[in-house]
C-alpha cells in the first residue's frame, strides 16, 4: 500500500477522534472540575508507562522486520500477554502507594479500574501490528473511528449524570474493550501457544533498545505532571493537563497518521535512500504547512478561544497555551523521527538522543519547579528548541538526505504562519480598544489567521498558487 493511501485513512480515523475529542474537553470541562482532571491525568502517566513495557517493543519489531513467520508472533503474542496480566497485578497492588504519595485517594481507585486496559491492550498488540504491517489502515480506521465515538457517548452519559473522574475512566475502558474486539477479529490471525524463545532473542536487540527508549521517553513527557502533581495543586495539574491536551490535538494527530504511515512504508525503503528521503520530506512539508500556523493561531486567539469554549474558570489555561502552542509546532516535527530510527533498525541511536532530550526536558521542569507554573511552561519551549536541531540532523542523515534541503522544504510555511502571528496579535491590540463582544474579537481573529495565512502561503509559493489557481477554473468550468 503506498503513503497516501495509509495518510487517508488515518487521516479520517484523527479527523473523527480528534471532533470526539474536542467535544469531549468542552463537555467535560463543564461537568467536571480541575481536581478530577488532574486526577485522570496522573492515572494516565501510569497507563504510559505501562504500555512501554507490555510488549517490550516486540508489535514494533514484527512491523519492521522484512520476513516474520507463526512461530514468532505467536511467541510475542505470549510474552505480551504474560506482560499485560503481571503489569496489571503490580499496579492494582501499588495503586494504594501511588494515591498516598499525591495525597489522592480517588486515584486509587481510578488506577485500580484502568488496570484492565493493560490486560486487553496487551492480548491484542500484535493483532494490530499484523494489520499496521499489512497497511491495513482502512480497518483500523474504521475501529477506532467507531471504538471513539461509543467511548466519547460512554464517557459523556456519566460526566453528566455526576460520575466525576471515573466518567474518563469508563472512556477509557470502552475504547480499550472494543478495539480489542475488532482488532483480534479483522487481523485474521488465529492465536496458537507456540513459544519459541529463540524467536523472541532474534528481535531482542531492536526491541530492547525501543523499550530503553521508551523509558527515557516516558519520564521525558510525564516528569512535568510528575512535578506539578506533587509541588503544585490538583487543580494547577488540571489547568496544565486541559492546556496540554489542547496542544497535543495538532500534534498528536499528525504524529498518529504521520507515523504510522511512514514507519512501514520507510521499513520497505531501507535499500532505496533516495525515494525514503522524498518520502520523508513531503510529510514533514505537510506538517509545516499545517501546524504552526494552527498552534500560532491558537497561541493568537487564546483568552478569547479558552473563555468561551471553557468557561471563565479556566483563566490560567490561557496562558499557558500562548506558551505551548509553540511547543507544539516544534514538537509535530520532531515527533516524526522516530519512525526514521526505527525503519532503519537504529533504535540504539533512538535512544541516545532521547537521553538527551530527556535532559533537556527534565531539567526544565526541574528547574521551573521551584517558581511557578509560567516560568515551567517557558523553559519546557526553550528546551523544545534546543533539541530541533540534532534530532533533525541525525534523521536527516540516517535516511541520506541533507538538513539544508529540509529547511528549505519547511521555512516558507512557518515564516508564513509567524507573520500571520504577528499581524492577528498587533490587529488584536486595536480590537481590544472597540467596544464589541468577545465572541466578535474571536470570529474576527479566526477569519484574519485563515486569510492571513492563506494569502501569505499562496504568494509564497508560486507553484502551489498556480495549483490551487487551475483547480478554481477547473471548478468554474465544470458548474
Amino acid at each position: 500500500m503506498s503513503l497516501f493511501h495509509n495518510i487517508k485513512w488515518l487521516s479520517f480515523s484523527q479527523v473523527v477522534k480528534v471532533a470526539c475529542q474536542l467535544l469531549g474537553l468542552v463537555i467535560f470541562a463543564r461537568f467536571l472540575t480541575p481536581k478530577d482532571i488532574g486526577v485522570m491525568s496522573l492515572t494516565m502517566i501510569v497507563v504510559s508507562f505501562v504500555n512501554i513495557l507490555r510488549d517490550m517493543g516486540s508489535s514494533a519489531a514484527i512491523i519492521q522486520k522484512e520476513e516474520i513467520d507463526d512461530k514468532l508472533i505467536s511467541s510475542v503474542f505470549i510474552l505480551n500477554t504474560m506482560m499485560g496480566f503481571t503489569l496489571a497485578i503490580i499496579f492494582y497492588c501499588l495503586s494504594y502507594y501511588i494515591s498516598h504519595f499525591y495525597k489522592l485517594e480517588a486515584l486509587e481507585y481510578t488506577i485500580k479500574l484502568i488496570t484492565i486496559t493493560f490486560v486487553l491492550n496487551s492480548i491484542t498488540s500484535v493483532h494490530l501490528a499484523i494489520l499496521e504491517r499489512k497497511s491495513q489502515f482502512k480497518t483500523v480506521a474504521l475501529t477506532e473511528i467507531i471504538s471513539s465515538i461509543c467511548a466519547l457517548t460512554i464517557g459523556v452519559y456519566f460526566a453528566v449524570n455526576g460520575y466525576g473522574v471515573y466518567s474518563l475512566v469508563f472512556q477509557t475502558l470502552a475504547f480499550s474493550f472494543l478495539t480489542s474486539i475488532s482488532f483480534c477479529f479483522f487481523s485474521g490471525w488465529k492465536i496458537t501457544l507456540t513459544f519459541d524463545l529463540d524467536k523472541i532473542k532474534s528481535i531482542f536487540k531492536f526491541s530492547s533498545n525501543l523499550v530503553l527508549f521508551n523509558f527515557v521517553n516516558y519520564f521525558s513527557r510525564n516528569s512535568d505532571e510528575m512535578i506539578i502533581g506533587r509541588f503544585f495543586t490538583a487543580a494547577i495539574l488540571g489547568e496544565y493537563s486541559l492546556a496540554y491536551r489542547v496542544m497535543l490535538f495538532p500534534v498528536q494527530n499528525m504524529r498518529s497518521v504521520l507515523t504510522r504511515s511512514l514507519y512501514p512504508i520507510l521499513s520497505r525503503l531501507q535499500t532505496s535512500s533516495n525515494e525514503a528521503v522524498e518520502v520523508y520530506l513531503k510529510s514533514i512539508k505537510v506538517i509545516a504547512m499545517i501546524v504552526p500556523p494552527i498552534m500560532l493561531g491558537l497561541s493568537a486567539v487564546s483568552n478569547e478561544f479558552v473563555i468561551l469554549i471553557f468557561g471563565s474558570q479556566w483563566l490560567l489555561l490561557s496562558k499557558l497555551l500562548v506558551w505551548l502552542s509553540i511547543v507544539g509546532a516544534l514538537q509535530a516535527i520532531v515527533s516524526t523521527t522516530g519512525a526514521v530510527f526505527m525503519s532503519r533498525g537504529k533504535t540504539d541511536l533512538l535512544l541516545y538522543i532521547s537521553i538527551f532530550n530527556s535532559v533537556l526536558q527534565v531539567g526544565s521542569f526541574i528547574v521551573g519547579g521551584f517558581y511557578n507554573i509560567e516560568v515551567l511552561v517557558k523553559l519546557y519551549l526553550l528546551a523544545n528548541i534546543m533539541m530541533f536541531f540534532p534530532n533533525m540532523m541525525l534523521a536527516m542523515r540516517l535516511l541520506g538526505g541533507r538538513f539544508i534541503d529540509l529547511m528549505l522544504c519547511i521555512y516558507k510555511p512557518i515564516l508564513c504562519a509567524v507573520l500571520m502571528f504577528g499581524l492577528v496579535k498587533f490587529t488584536g491590540i486595536y480590537l481590544k480598544s472597540l467596544n464589541i463582544s468577545l465572541l466578535a474579537v474571536f470570529i474576527i481573529k479566526i477569519l484574519l489567521i485563515i486569510v492571513i495565512y492563506i494569502s501569505l502561503l499562496l504568494l509564497t509559493n508560486p507553484k502551489l498558487y498556480h495549483v490551487v489557481k487551475r483547480k478554481l477554473l477547473i471548478l468554474s468550468i465544470l458548474k
